[in-house]
């Protein structure tokens, strides 16, 4: 976890987080609160990002790529209601990001009260492309967003109802196919 620095925006209480089992345990403990996990070492122009999760039937979780923190990330959601979700994140201050929607939709591959995915996310040039359990089920053109290049994480959120509990089992980083 050295290679991590974690932090949470929002909530009134901080999250539990452990390691049990080589998995990584995020206990959001308050409503509306997101936590983020970002991976240090390396900065990538093109990067395919996935993680295998699984989450309490309340919330959302995923993966981002493309994060710098003086121009923004690149976001994919899963949500507990069988929705995704891709978006343009940015900070305003420490602590208070502004998030633009670029995609919210329903996927055939994904069934509301299950949080229990394989989630993948290619950032390349100006294109996302978005992977739910190994299968690409929609491209994005995100050229009007400038994002180039960046740092990659994992995140977890709670909304109305807490707590919410999301276990990361592996994260991969790799060079997009």
């Amino acid at each position: 976890m050295t290679a991590w620095t974690s932090f949470t925006t929002g909530g009134e209480i901080s999250p539990s987080i452990e390691i049990t089992n080589n998995q990584l345990h995020v206990n959001l403990l308050s409503p509306d609160t997101w936590y983020y996990a970002i991976h240090n070492t390396h900065e990538y122009s093109n990067v395919f990002v996935s993680a295998q999760l699984s989450g309490s039937p309340s919330g959302s979780a995923g993966v981002f790529c493309d994060y710098n923190e003086a121009n923004g990330w690149y976001e994919f959601d899963l949500a507990s209601d069988g929705t995704y979700s891709v978006l343009l994140g940015q900070w305003l201050a420490q602590g208070i990001a502004q998030y633009t929607p670029i995609a919210t939709d329903t996927s055939e591959y994904l069934q509301a009260g299950n949080l229990n995915y394989e989630i993948g996310l290619t950032c390349q040039e100006n294109t996302l492309l978005l992977h739910i359990n190994g299968k690409l089920f929609r491209k994005l053109d995100v050229t009007r967003y400038g994002l180039s290049e960046g740092k990659i994480g994992i995140t977890a959120s709670s909304f109305d109802e807490a707590p919410m509990i999301a276990t990361f089992e592996w994260v991969k980083v790799g060079k997009p196919e």
